[in-house]
């Protein structure tokens, strides 16, 4: 118990999960809210939502991945108390609403009829998907602070934190891939927008994403510096001892280089300077989003990494009178040997 048994792929689980239901929490603000109207918004989100796809799917194998016994993976989904079957459920109905959105954006010719098919409930299958990823982003916090064992976690400003971020990275990702679904720049016509006026109206579809997400983005990451500021500070001066520990250990501790030059600069505080201080450049509409997504990792494998505990009563002692590895006795006997 006192080495940490959280590896690499529950933090990437983590990432990848809120990054996909963010995606698909404002693909579905907006294509249903924003732009109801506007049939080449959604033509321009096509790429961001097969990105968020593929960041949900990837997120599922890392969580299989870490159950250590992947065979039996469906146990994840039947435990109805569990907050990760919960989030394992949302994941995949997220996951399925979503792709059902996307094919129905499919251009190939030899996929119009499936595609065809789909596009009448393309409202509804976002909608639920929408709703699904607004769910997965809370869940990523609330599943480490139920834990209540290790005081770092348990805060209601960590499900805060991650979701911010989540939204925040989904802005990062949209802003990176809006626009690239050729969809709009096919023979014909396609999601109601005839060839004349597709490539256009992909281009300034995309812009207007781009600066929508962009001021999102602004807002997010300060919010998510304050967040995030307020919670470990906050925690230096905390009666719990173990948080407290933790705490110093970001702040001063082995861990400062990474919280204050990797997510405090990095992932926030340089971004924020090239959205504002760099509009329409290399800077904010590249280099910004991809240190957000940076910041973002780091965040969970800080975290995540962060999961010390107090010990419990006559712990410590039990593991004083535990023999060493590499006493005799324990090498002593091989498989199908009998010594009596």
């Amino acid at each position: 118990m006192r080495r940490h048994f959280w590896k690499w792929p529950i933090p990437t689980y983590l990432f990848l999960g809120g990054l996909g239901g963010g995606i698909f929490c404002l693909i579905a603000i907006m294509t249903l809210f924003v732009w109801p109207d506007v049939a080449s918004v959604p033509l321009a989100m096509t790429w961001p939502g097969f990105l968020g796809i593929c960041a949900l799917g990837f997120g599922c194998l890392m969580l299989v991945a870490d159950l250590g016994q992947p065979m039996v993976f469906y146990r994840a989904f039947v435990k109805s108390t569990s907050v990760l079957a919960w989030g394992a459920r949302l994941l995949t109905v997220c996951m399925i609403f979503g792709l059902l959105w996307f094919v129905s954006y499919i251009p190939w010719d030899w996929f119009k009829p499936v595609a065809d098919f789909f596009a009448p409930f393309r409202g509804f299958n976002i909608a639920i998907a929408g709703l699904a990823g607004t769910c997965i982003m809370l869940y990523t916090g609330i599943f480490l602070s139920t834990l209540k064992a290790h005081a770092f976690w348990a805060t209601p400003a960590l499900p805060v934190l991650f979701t911010v971020s989540a939204l925040s990275t989904a802005c990062a990702a949209i802003s990176l891939s809006v626009g690239w679904w050729p969809a709009p720049l096919i023979d014909g016509t396609f999601g109601g927008i005839a060839l004349g006026e597709g490539a256009v109206m992909n281009l300034i579809a995309s812009e207007a994403v781009h600066e929508m997400v962009h001021i999102i983005d602004v807002i997010l990451v300060v919010c998510e510096l304050v967040v995030l500021l307020v919670m470990v500070l906050s925690f230096l001066g905390a009666g719990n001892k173990t948080a407290n520990r933790v705490a110093h250990k970001w702040v001063h501790g082995s861990y400062a280089f990474a919280f204050w030059g990797g997510m405090i600069a990095m992932g926030l505080v340089i971004p924020e300077i090239l959205y504002v201080g760099l509009p329409g450049t290399v800077g904010s509409a590249v280099i910004a989003p991809v240190f957000v997504l940076l910041g973002g990792l780091l965040l969970r494998f800080m975290v995540v990494n962060s999961d010390e505990r107090a010990p419990l009563p006559g712990e410590d002692i039990y593991f004083t009178k535990l023999p060493p590895r590499d006493a005799e006795f324990i090498h002593k006997w091989t498989y199908g040997e009998n010594l009596f």
